[in-house]
């Protein structure tokens, strides 16, 4: 138990310094560390997601930094996607989301490899309500917050720099992880009785905590060393569940 809430801690600094990466902890902790079944799992991914990512907003100083025009257009197009993806969630095999979720996570280690672009570029509204919708489904299906999709996103379509790419992500990441929960449990009413809730929150509170405190000392870190190491580590979890699960779609 000492192992879960270590890496409930530490899905809350990935939230706080990257804006990203709380679901890619969230999933293998709950699939490979609890036993969760992947259905489930995915659920309770977007609660643990969506607590973390709202409280930060709300408690840390990130909400300063929010842009707002590019944030609500993304969480309209977010929400819409939402509904699809959590229909295609009740439609298919768990080990399917998790071979899903697993290709996402290489995808997201090569863009966080990569420096964020820091070049003003002109928005472009109609990518970011297309890169909006893509997220949005992506997150019900998968059970990812998407912020590991949004960060390279909103820093190429919508001119964002680090910090300002950061918070907006959290709101974003807020806003699927809640509609998409909502739309999993509305799509599959069991999961309601299913889920854990009294576990789900125990995490969730230790991820808050750890979220605000990377907040708080990620402005002295070398950004661009800590993207590359979180980047190893997405791959090697990626790789871990492809190993897990590929046999079992085969």
């Amino acid at each position: 138990m000492q192992l879960v809430l270590f890496a409930a801690s530490g899905i809350g600094l990935s939230l706080g310094i990257f804006g990203s990466g709380g679901s890619v902890l969230t999933l293998p902790l709950l699939v490979y560390l609890l036993n969760q079944e992947a259905k489930v799992a995915v659920a309770g991914s977007l609660f643990i997601v969506a607590l973390i990512s709202g409280s930060t907003l709300l408690f840390g100083p990130a909400r300063r930094q929010i842009v707002w025009r590019i944030a609500l257009m993304m969480a309209v197009a977010g929400i819409l996607g939402s509904q699809a993806g959590a229909w295609l969630a009740g439609a298919v095999r768990g080990e399917i989301q998790l071979l899903t979720f697993a290709m996402l996570m290489l995808l997201a280690a090569g863009s966080m490899w990569k420096t964020l672009s820091t070049t003003p570029n002109k928005t472009n509204m109609a990518k970011v309500f297309v890169a909006g919708l893509g997220a949005g489904a992506l997150t019900s299906f998968t059970g990812a917050g998407g912020g590991f999709i949004l960060l390279p996103l909103l820093s190429r379509y919508a001119s964002l720099d680090f910090f300002h790419a950061r918070a907006t992500s959290l709101l974003l990441i807020f806003s699927n992880a809640l509609f998409g929960l909502s739309a999993n449990l509305y799509n599959q009413p069991k999961l309601v009785n299913e889920l854990d809730w009294m576990l789900l929150v125990t995490l969730g509170v230790i991820g808050v905590v750890g979220s605000l405190a990377g907040q708080h000392w990620s402005a002295n870190w070398p950004q661009q060393a800590l993207r590359r190491g979180f980047a190893v580590l997405l791959a090697l979890i990626a790789l871990f569940i492809i190993s897990h699960n590929l046999m079992e779609v085969i």
